[in-house]
């Protein structure tokens, strides 16, 4: 599956297309009646050829051919079938030469950085003279000669009569490199098409664009918010256990109707990327494109074609001849996009630039910093970025999203991070922290403890109260707090230096008791407590559960804890009740004392502890009439 290849056929109309690819492997791409009927292919159509090894080539080859649409109209489904593919074949019939949809799909191709191509030129049998053939070949070098991304590595004749011609493109298709591909270390997938087949449910195609995934592994369908289970998965009609980049894949899907599905959604692993409508890019005009600020264009990215808004940062470029720009895109749907994302704008009848995704995360930033983190992205000066993403991120900036964010690894994100020694660096959490935030979280701490001297906190304590901190970054702050001599450890908690307590034990069952008493009937969970008095939870708790084996305070449910003494006050007076009246419940009790439910009950419970009480339906009563 390594040496496998996506190729991609583009051309324009009538320069035989389809016709190239039946000669090959015998499928008829149009298969619709109505492509019947017109003679034209309207969507893109899959196939597969086996190229079995040889003496040259140890391991055979399967390629993948996705054939598009050459009619100008039917560009969208072209550009949908474009995405993904390794190598682009671009079919120029002799009869006709250079077309302008031989052009657009050529442009097309360089945009989304096809690294190679081959070109037919078909209907070779109707080549005039070799003068004819040698005059198209030089235009067709021209014609490349202006592209940036895509290198011709052949030019072929082709003729669907002459056999000797199929098996010299074969040829060229065996040996053809396959080019090197950075994987975008998660899954990602665009369905092409989705169908339902009889006993099997809902089936999609497309091709695989990073990472890989596993036959019965869950999925996360992004547009839709929903995961689900892969049941089977196919490559070239043979069934298969996992799914890799650069194949053409079948996935039946389980947990989802077919009718929910539709071209351009993504497939990806739930947690890994979000959907935004705003997105920052950078775009590289074509030659004669209009003004770009504020225009409606139509945006296509891998199988996705929605309309979307454009907005330049720098508006005295706007009717300038530029190698590019950076904008930002406001698109009428959600994307879910990855950083260095190709992508393609057409206006009305005629694509008009191509461009990258830089910033898929839409941040509220200001215009000002935008322009200078978009310009560290362009550049890939990921030092920078995180520079000022800390500065932005006033609380921390999560380097979580780094796969989705800047095409990067945790480890290589924290490889950057860590060369910037200015910023605090949690590894664990994959945080990173402004110098400023750093004296910020100093100074929170420092007022707590000026608020309430006797605070006796730990890290795990100041994480419930300062939420956006990783606890690693709380120790950090509480360390070097300690070591400039403002504050002081004791028992493993940090204390202020004016808190002369001598024994944290006794001191906490203390305090503890003092509250829970002063709140009487209806006391506050422990946790509450802790907070009001700024301890630890963990000792809060050791110093609880010290009072109730002492007998001071009893355990009602979970998290309430009744001083002794209140709770025989209020067990007498139920008694009372239930004299007077010959039972208790929850209406009675209520008339006494306007609890909360969860206190009422909590109480009434407690009364089941008692071997002369019975619990009749809810009605508490005596057992035995007379006795208490």
């Amino acid at each position: 599956m390594e040496n496998d290849l996506i190729v991609g056929l583009g051309g324009h109309i009538d320069h035989g297309k389809t016709s190239l690819i039946k000669a090959l492997n015998g499928f008829d791409g149009d298969e619709r009646l109505e492509e019947k009927q017109r003679g034209i292919t309207l969507d893109i159509s899959f196939s597969n050829l086996y190229l079995p090894p040889d003496l040259d080539n140890t391991i055979g080859r399967n390629i993948s051919f996705v054939d598009v649409p050459g009619h100008e109209k039917l560009i969208k489904n072209m550009i949908a079938g474009a995405f993904g593919i390794d190598v682009f074949l671009l079919v120029i019939a002799c009869d006709d030469g250079i077309m302008p949809q031989s052009v657009e799909h050529l442009q097309i191709a360089d945009i989304l950085g096809i690294q190679q191509a081959i070109c037919v030129i078909s209907k070779a049998d109707l080549m005039p003279n070799l003068t004819s053939f040698e005059d198209l070949k030089q235009r067709i070098l021209d014609m490349f000669s202006k592209l940036k991304n895509t290198k011709l590595y052949a030019i072929l004749d082709f003729s669907i009569h002459q056999r000797q011609t199929h098996q010299k493109l074969l040829e060229f298709l065996k040996k053809i490199p396959k080019p090197q591909k950075k994987d975008s270390l998660f899954f990602r997938y665009y369905i092409d098409r989705a169908f339902s087949i009889a006993g099997a449910g809902s089936v999609v195609t497309g091709s695989v664009l990073s990472g890989s995934v596993q036959k019965d592994e869950k999925v996360y369908i992004c547009d839709l918010d929903t995961e689900v289970s892969i049941k089977s998965i196919k490559n070239h009609n043979t069934y298969v256990e996992s799914a890799t980049p650069s194949h053409r894949i079948a996935f039946n899907l389980k947990g989802v109707n077919v009718s929910s599905l539709k071209r351009g959604f993504l497939i990806s692993k739930k947690g890994y990327i979000r959907g935004f409508d705003t997105l920052d890019v950078v775009i590289y005009p074509l030659k004669d494109t209009p003004n770009l600020h504020n225009l409606e264009v139509q945006f296509f990215i891998g199988a996705k074609k929605c309309n979307a808004k454009i907005y330049l940062l720098d508006l005295t470029l706007q009717n300038k001849e530029v190698p590019y720009l950076l904008a930002t895109l406001k698109t009428h749907e959600r994307i879910f996009s990855v950083f260095g994302e190709k992508f393609i704008l057409r206006n009305t009848d005629r694509t008009i630039a191509g461009g990258e995704i830089l910033n898929p995360i839409a941040d509220p930033i200001k215009k000002k910093q935008k322009s200078s983190y978009l310009n560290f992205l362009f550049k890939k000066d990921f030092q920078n970025a995180f520079l000022l993403c800390c500065k932005i991120h006033k609380r921390g900036f999560g380097l979580i999203s780094s796969m989705q964010r800047f095409d990067l690894a945790h480890k290589e994100a924290i490889k950057i991070a860590s060369t910037l020694g200015e910023l605090f660096l949690d590894e664990k959490n994959l945080v990173i922290y402004h110098p400023q935030t750093f004296k910020t979280i100093r100074q929170d701490i420092l007022d707590i403890f000026l608020k309430n001297k006797n605070a006796l906190l730990s890290a795990s304590s100041l994480g419930l109260k300062i939420k956006w901190a990783s606890l690693e970054f709380i120790q950090k702050a509480l360390d070097d707090l300690k070591q400039a001599n403002l504050i002081c450890k004791k028992e493993g908690l940090y204390l202020s230096k004016e808190n002369k307590v001598k024994n944290i034990n006794d001191y906490l069952q203390e305090n503890i008791f003092e509250v829970i008493h002063a709140q009487g009937f209806t006391p506050l969970a422990p946790y509450n407590i802790y907070d009001e008095l700024n301890i630890d939870r963990k000792i809060g708790n050791s110093a609880l559960k010290a009072l109730s084996a002492a007998q001071k305070v009893i355990r009602l449910e979970h998290n309430l804890f009744v001083a002794t003494d209140i709770l025989n006050q209020i067990h007498k007076n139920m008694r009372k009740i239930i004299e007077e009246k010959g039972y208790i419940d929850i209406v009675l009790f209520k008339e006494k004392y306007a609890f909360s439910r969860k206190y009422l009950i909590a109480y009434l419970d407690y009364l089941d502890r008692f071997d002369d009480i019975k619990n009749q339906d809810g009605k508490r009563i005596l057992k035995y009439q007379g006795k208490q």
